[in-house]
């Protein structure tokens, strides 16, 4: 063969895959891609005791009609949790693993060993998502644009580097990319949708239908998640891990940046959370302060400080004693607080990979890529990166994932080239990396940016609380709210009253009841 003939074959390979990769796109709407999964018939039967939204946006529940989730959650009453609806072991729940009881992060305990200590490589995660839509299109629709922006927010979250993050923020050596190959071996974008109002509504086994393999492949699941937020049905070490019903469920109102559901849940970290409960974290606040050890009491984590109940703000409380975690993922935060998973949690994570899902992840290269193809880190994706991957072709000698082969495939061929010529060209912008600074000089206002437009949430109780006009928290003074900061946002935090309307007599004996320790009067 002619040497000249080279370049002109290889453009053809090129060509022809990244036509492939094209035929791939996202629909539209459902119905019009090799990807859509065709729902089998509709099964309209309602379980009562369960949620379910109409096409007209109402929601139906114990025969009552909701005209917003809002609506709804205030019916379930204040101690509805609707956030986050993974289940939680009660207390000396055994290992539901046989031949795994007494791990290092079993339901009992976590041992962080150096074993699971990031330094030791990266850990790469296939995944697909798969979207439901009721019958009608009209609720649960989510494009491939926002999916592939999630990824995202997941990658930098779980790499320390997402919004908020610090210099310091550990990263977790785990990284997530949609499949490039199915469970069949043929080549796919990782996304599936469906329409199907039973499945949409969180209900019918829609798993058995849809899941890709569960020990090779993280499942994602969008719907409306029951009224919560998002849930993972099982932690790993409960038993489930690896079987069809394994997955990760997240509202599609609150998927990605931006979402239908609005601040303060629109920064895409509702999955940032259930991934963590999907490789095993508990919320910080587990168990609330009891136990003696903090590697097998609480969230069985040692550099997370002890936690009585969730924080539902950014606002700082000792709960237990001890300043409690706001800024970590597996808190109630709001998202723009939210920055870190610590060593320990970290450690606990990739021994939950290595020992209950050992089939899911691989080993791979570091690969920080500016966006996904550009593998020399310039910004752009350009001849350069193209060359590197000429200098890569072929087969990937051991079983070591490597930059660049963006299918994991184990060859670096056509289908990589491909996605480089997709890509080509500037790295795209995030939608707020034009904004210098969304900060409105309000000290009582949270401000942050999400979807390219400018975000500001109200601290509670700011302006209020610890301001010399207001009286003594140990007096009826007549006035919302009361002069000593930390007490007066404590007792507000448990009665909103004492700042809204008056800090009357109830607020006071809650201020001199020793049930409230910022409270020493």
């Amino acid at each position: 063969m002619r040497f000249w003939m080279l370049p002109a074959i290889l453009l053809l390979t090129v060509l022809g895959a990244t036509m492939s990769l094209m035929a791939f796109d996202a629909p539209e709407r459902v119905g019009v891609s090799a990807d859509v999964k065709k729902s089998p018939p509709k099964n309209r039967a309602i379980d009562p005791l369960r949620p379910w939204q109409h096409a007209d946006g109402r929601i139906e529940h114990r025969r009552r009609f909701f005209d917003s989730w809002d609506e709804w959650r205030i019916a379930q009453g204040p101690d509805f949790d609707h956030r986050c609806g993974t289940p939680s072991p009660p207390p000396g729940s055994p290992d539901g693993v046989a031949g795994f009881a007494g791990s290092d992060c079993d339901l009992q305990q976590t041992v962080p060993s150096d074993d699971y200590d990031p330094s030791n490589g990266d850990l790469v995660i296939p995944v697909v998502v798969h979207v439901m839509q009721n019958d009608e299109g009209t609720l649960g629709w989510i494009d491939r644009a926002t999916i592939e922006q999630q990824i995202k927010i997941l990658n930098d979250d779980f790499s320390g580097v997402g919004v908020s993050s610090a210099d310091d923020t550990p990263g977790a050596g785990v990284r997530f990319a949609l499949a490039g190959v199915d469970p069949d071996g043929g080549s796919t974008i990782g996304i599936t949708w469906s329409q199907n109002s039973t499945w949409f509504n969180d209900q019918g086994a829609y798993w058995e239908s849809l899941a890709w393999d569960p020990t090779r492949y993280l499942n994602i699941y969008t719907n409306a998640a029951g009224g919560n937020f998002g849930y993972v049905n099982a932690l790993p070490a409960a038993g489930l891990a690896g079987e069809i019903e394994d997955r990760v469920v997240v509202s599609w109102r609150t998927f990605g940046e931006g979402g239908d559901y609005g601040s303060p849940q629109d920064l895409g970290r509702i999955l940032t959370h259930e991934v963590g409960h999907y490789l095993g974290l508990f919320h910080t606040f587990q168990d609330g302060c009891d136990g003696e050890s903090c590697s097998s009491s609480g969230d069985r984590i040692c550099d997370t400080p002890s936690q009585a109940s969730p924080n539902f703000e950014c606002s700082s409380a000792d709960t237990c004693g001890t300043v409690d975690a706001v800024e970590n993922f597996m808190n109630y935060s709001w998202q723009v607080c939210m920055r870190e998973f610590t060593p320990d949690q970290i450690r606990r994570m990739r021994c939950t990979i290595q020992t209950y899902r050992p089939d899911l992840a691989m080993w791979a290269e570091q690969c920080a890529y500016t966006c996904e193809c550009d593998l020399n880190r310039d910004g752009r994706v350009n001849g350069s990166d193209l060359g590197l991957m000429l200098g890569k072709m072929g087969p990937v000698e051991g079983e070591l994932v490597v930059c660049g082969d963006f299918n994991f495939d184990g060859v670096i061929d056509g289908n990589d080239f491909g996605r480089i010529l997709i890509s080509w060209g500037d790295c795209i912008p995030g939608p707020c990396d034009d904004i210098d600074t969304c900060d409105d000089g309000d000290d009582c206002t949270v401000d942050y940016c999400a979807a390219g437009e400018c975000v500001s949430l109200d601290i509670p109780f700011c302006g209020i609380c610890g301001t010399s006009e207001a009286g003594s928290c140990y007096e009826s003074n007549g006035s919302p709210g009361c002069s000593e900061m930390d007490c007066c946002e404590a007792v507000c935090a448990f009665d909103p009253y004492c700042c809204q309307i008056t800090w009357d007599a109830s607020c006071k004996n809650k201020a001199l009841s020793g049930n409230f320790p910022e409270c020493d009067g």
